[in-house]
């Protein structure tokens, strides 16, 4: 488990206990995303402000789209709800045949460790540790790191173009953001959440993260939601939506028709 009930920035896999409403034994089927009539509301002064209100999004297995939207516009908090982080007020999120807004938060917990990967801007990154040693991190939770895993760990940094033995401190913001997808990769997650994980790069570290991300996905057919303010990265994924005052419309979509808010 991760260290925080809330933090899934390690994408450390629950081993032990079963997660409701997933079936046994399918832990590598792709996920499919239906959520329905959310609104998600928090408390802004003496008053309530509605974050997001949402009729439907429905995504195939293994889809990848881009959100985009001005600062505010419920991009952050709709990953937090798809990913289970909170629980809508109204409506439902179900991925494959897992309704998240049926589950308590700790059987939250475990799904969203079991099934997701996350990548930030800010890397979550040790400093005194070395990038092979934040990318086994997550592998430390569950005792001794297995060989295997840290000879997959090498692999995947090497891949990436990241020096395994240099403290984290001393990589460039580029291989930091490779550290960190290298340890999200770790956990074969099925749903990739990004959020900015492009925005403090140069142009070619940005294309060379999202190639990553992209190729990633494809591998391991796990759906991958990015959240930026770039349109040439929003542009690289297939399917593009748009959050504006809280409400989703797709600008392309996996059909013709458009799915707004309520």
């Amino acid at each position: 488990m991760t260290p925080s009930t809330t933090d899934g920035r390690i994408g450390v896999r629950a081993a032990a206990r079963p997660v409701p409403g997933s079936p046994a034994g399918d832990a590598c089927a792709p996920l499919s995303l239906a959520a329905r009539h959310i609104v998600f509301k928090a408390a802004d002064g003496l008053s309530v402000r509605t974050i997001l209100s949402i009729e439907s999004i429905d995504l195939p297995a293994g889809a990848r789209v881009a959100v985009t939207g001005s600062s505010g516009a419920g991009k952050t908090s709709l990953m937090r709800v798809l990913s289970g982080m909170v629980r809508p007020d109204t409506g439902s999120v179900r991925w494959g045949e897992t309704e998240l807004t049926a589950l308590s938060e700790p059987e939250r917990d475990r799904w969203r460790g079991r099934f997701c990967g996350f990548l930030f801007q800010d890397f979550g990154l040790l400093d005194g540790l070395t990038a092979l040693e934040n990318v086994l991190l997550p592998e430390t939770f569950h005792g001794a790191v297995q060989r295997e895993a840290r000879d997959r760990a090498q692999v995947l940094l090497q891949r990436l173009g990241v020096p395994a033995g240099t403290r984290a401190a001393n990589l460039s913001r580029g291989e930091m953001q490779r550290t960190a997808l290298a340890r999200l990769l770790m956990g074969r997650p099925k749903v990739i959440f990004a959020d900015e994980p492009t925005a403090s790069l140069d142009e070619a570290n940005a294309r060379r993260v999202m190639t990553a991300l992209n190729e990633a996905a494809d591998k391991l057919g796990a759906a991958l939601i990015v959240v930026t303010h770039d349109e040439n990265i929003a542009r690289s994924l297939p399917l593009r939506a748009r959050m504006h005052q809280g409400r989703w419309s797709w600008l392309e979509g996996p059909d013709a028709q458009a799915a707004g808010g309520l």
